[in-house]
């Protein structure tokens, strides 16, 4: 099996990214086929913090039920036109009803309860049907699909108001990677229940440059593989902010700022990312390393680029012939001279 993929399946960025894709529209000829997007489904959050309703919340303290206040599935999927929810969440590995996780999944069960209308601020019209989704590797459904059985009971009959689950398990052969659906999922989003291969296996292929999302400060990873979606990440704004010069027409003055550098990174991404602390923690990772670029520009003149708050960055191209060297000096910029394995500290400008 191709350690690209046959390692990745239990990482929870690379289960995060496939939803993404999976509810992508996409070309027939595509090697990934995108079956959400094809039963309707689009994205409509990443990692929102959703609260669970203060006398649910009261009950069970009442009762010392162990839930969350607010949860974060790592991605919120929506039919419109069927008035569907999906709350995804991605794990490495099942886990036990007495465990630590157990507190959010009790928490997520009851985000797809019948009043998930109320926890998204919606009206009760606009959601007609919800479900919790867990993406895991194929050998964690069993287990993980029992913890979440006797974790339903209990809420049920102390009362709470939860909703349905499924879990979908990611297998690998030799051929594809496919999405094997149970009976509620597959009812749910229109997909047959079985093995379903959404994407062609091709070996010794790294799948890792191809994520919406390269890298996710709340994903718990080796600092290997942290270090290495870094540096993807690093490259993506490299490519967005050189392609933003080359398209600019002297003599002007080109702004760049963090929301669009980090959009453009992730393919429009960004834009849905509802978790504050990581969109803060990823404007720090953008600020890093533009500030270590605009040294290199500045190697051309000291005034060359300069950070305004709150604007950004401005960059002076007062001519053609500038142009051309700021050009030749970004296309010259190597991230990986930078130091991936720090994280950038708090700074004043965190929130702009």
């Amino acid at each position: 099996m191709s350690p690209g993929f046959s390692d990745l399946i239990g990482d929870p960025l690379f289960q995060l990214n496939m939803v993404l894709w999976l509810a992508q529209p996409l070309p027939e000829a595509a090697p990934i086929t995108p079956l959400f997007h094809e039963r309707g489904f689009d994205v409509y959050a990443i990692a929102p913090l959703l609260p669970i309703p203060p006398d649910v919340l009261l009950a069970a303290t009442d009762t010392h039920l162990a839930i969350q206040s607010g949860v974060r599935p790592d991605v919120v999927l929506v039919n419109l036109e069927e008035s569907k929810y999906a709350f995804t969440e991605c794990k490495k590995s099942a886990f036990g009803p007495a465990s630590s996780t157990a507190d959010q999944a009790r928490s997520l069960l009851l985000l797809a309860g019948p009043r998930s209308h109320e926890i998204l601020g919606l009206v009760p019209g606009q959601v007609s049907k919800a479900l919790l989704e867990y993406m895991v590797p194929e050998n964690a459904v069993q287990p993980l699909g029992l913890s979440l059985e006797v974790l339903q009971r209990d809420l049920r009959e102390r009362s709470f108001p939860t909703g349905d689950y499924c879990v979908f398990g990611i297998s690998l052969n030799e051929n594809n990677l496919s999405l094997t659906v149970d009976q509620v999922g597959g009812t749910f989003f229109n997909i047959a229940p079985g093995q379903n291969p959404f994407m062609e296996r091709e070996p010794d292929t790294d799948p890792r440059p191809l994520y919406f999302i390269p890298f996710d400060p709340d994903v718990e990873q080796s600092k290997d593989e942290k270090t290495l979606c870094k540096r993807i990440l690093f490259e993506r704004m490299h490519s967005a902010i050189l392609a933003a010069v080359g398209h600019a027409n002297p003599p002007c003055e080109l702004t760049l700022q963090c929301h669009q550098i980090l959009n453009d990174a992730t393919f429009g991404m960004y834009e849905h990312w509802e978790n504050k602390d990581s969109a803060r923690n990823m404007r720090r990772l953008c600020r890093q390393f533009v500030g270590d670029l605009q040294k290199s520009v500045n190697s051309i003149s000291t005034d060359a680029m300069t950070f305004r708050s709150p604007q950004g960055w401005q960059l002076s191209l007062p001519d053609q012939a500038r142009h051309e060297r700021v050009i030749e000096v970004l296309t010259r910029f190597c991230s990986e001279s930078l130091e991936l394995g720090l994280d950038p500290k708090p700074e004043l400008f965190d929130d702009l």
